[in-house]
């Protein structure tokens, strides 16, 4: 399933984390899960900083195809049920990364406010993994978890999981719920996570005030490709810059197949993103 490649490039993303981390997958049989060993014992493989086992945890997992994520034996709070693969691949790469010690790209006062939820909060989310704006969902509630100790999200690949998916009718992804209420539904962004988590703690607000940014020479509202520019050549230029936006790449991020940037023969609205990002 994973090419020589792709093990070569997770054997360079893996060489600076800080802790172990294990993916603990429930005991049990199921007809993916041969598959989904084989998938994590290769990811294991590139790393003695990585581990993979298979363990009873009881209720903790719902099914054979389910794993979590421990973190030099600590429960991180991050689950999946079913095999990452596709648009969710990142989402796996990036939840171990994080868990080891890699810094997580949250402001500081939005990092404060989650940490400070109260209440155990179990958050699920369903999605397809030819889903192009689930993993953004996924990402951003693993860092969550990775935050606040009160807080799990299970990524729930709903193909698998039918039954459920039939039972709480379920007509779109990525569908998100917190301890079995529908939570978010459709395209969220984690900014829009967080409004929704004030919602219902509105009490995490006051953790987020900070101490207010020092004068800046230019803000840049909006984060798509002309707001990303205008922001990286004033800084080029010695000047002090903030660039306000929901999401870097803006509308970009929502176009998957772009042929008319100069230079650029084809790319996806996401890659572009994440390269203006970058």
């Amino acid at each position: 399933m994973l090419t020589n490649e792709i093990l070569q490039a997770l054997k360079g993303y893996a060489a600076n984390m800080q802790k172990k981390v294990t993916f603990v997958l429930q005991e049990g049989t199921h007809d993916k899960r041969d598959e989904l060993v084989s998938f994590l014992s290769d990811i294991a493989g590139v790393s003695d900083n990585l581990a993979f086992e298979e363990r009873d945890t009881g209720d903790t997992l719902r099914s054979p195809i389910s794993f979590l994520l421990e973190a030099d034996g600590e429960d991180t709070g991050i689950r999946f049920s079913g095999i990452p693969a596709g648009h969710e691949f990142n989402s796996l790469v990036l939840a171990f990364l994080h868990a080891s010690g890699t810094d997580i790209k949250l402001d500081d006062s939005l990092q404060r406010m989650v940490a400070n939820a109260k209440g155990d909060m179990h958050f699920e989310v369903f999605i397809s993994l030819s889903c192009h704006n689930c993993p953004d969902v996924v990402q951003a509630l693993n860092q969550f978890a990775l935050l606040n100790p009160n807080i799990t999200t299970e990524m729930i690949d709903g193909g698998l999981f039918q039954d459920v998916v039939n039972e709480r009718d379920i007509q779109g992804v990525p569908s998100v719920y917190l301890n079995g209420e529908l939570f978010a539904n459709g395209k969220v962004t984690a900014a829009e996570l967080i409004d929704k988590l004030l919602e219902h703690d509105p009490g995490i607000a006051q953790a987020g005030a900070g101490e207010k940014l020092p004068l800046q020479d230019v803000t840049v509202i909006g984060g798509g490709p002309a707001g990303v520019s205008a922001a990286i050549y004033s800084a080029r230029k010695g000047l002090k810059v903030t660039l306000i936006a929901d999401r870097i790449g803006g509308q970009v991020k929502d176009t998957m197949d772009i042929e008319n940037l100069i230079s650029v023969k084809k790319t996806t609205g996401p890659e572009l993103s994440g390269a203006l990002q970058a």
